[in-house]
């Protein structure tokens, strides 16, 4: 017969060494530390490379990728055909200014894209595709882009600092 004593000690598992516990904790320590560096490298990587294809292309997508400004203008080809709705078809005043806005700069609004969800719910090609059916009249996103578009274009700003606004603002 068994004591007591023998029947703990026999169901006992033999410890791991030291040295296995060890390895384990820092396998887990540097697969943290890979994970996190990588989050931390790949945007500074992915914008090095995001600048390059801009200037080789001539085309800059901004921070979100999505805009495609045309560096080059005498290159540009309008991506939205339809015509900008009449601003005078509505009632309220902010979407008067907004559709009038977008008949006065469409080149600008062709190049930036939409955050407000349009491009993939009903296929726009770019802010421009908002202002060519009411959809803008009802979406305070598309008009607020259009507006700060408008100020900064007021002020005398590049085409790629809006599409940079933009991305900083509603992305």
């Amino acid at each position: 017969m068994t004591s007591r004593k023998d029947r703990k000690t026999s169901q006992r598992q033999p410890k791991a060494g030291k040295s296995s516990n060890f390895k384990i904790r820092l396998s887990v320590i540097g697969l943290i530390a890979l994970i996190f560096g990588g989050w931390y490298i790949y945007p500074v990587f992915n914008q090095t490379a995001h600048a390059e294809a801009s200037r080789k292309n001539r085309v800059y997508r901004g921070a979100s990728m999505m805009h495609e400004v045309i560096l080059d203008p005498s290159s540009y080809r309008f991506r939205e055909t339809k015509p900008v709705l009449d601003p005078m078809g509505f009632q309220n005043l902010r979407q008067i200014k907004a559709y009038t806005l977008a008949k006065q700069m469409p080149r600008v609004l062709d190049q930036l894209f939409c955050f407000c969800g349009c491009a993939m719910s009903i296929g726009h090609k770019s802010l421009l595709s908002c202002f060519t059916d009411d959809h803008a009249a009802n979406c305070d996103i598309c008009m607020e882009e259009a507006e700060l578009a408008a100020e900064m274009i007021e002020k005398g700003a590049p085409l790629t600092s809006i599409a940079d606004a933009i991305d900083r603002d509603f992305s």
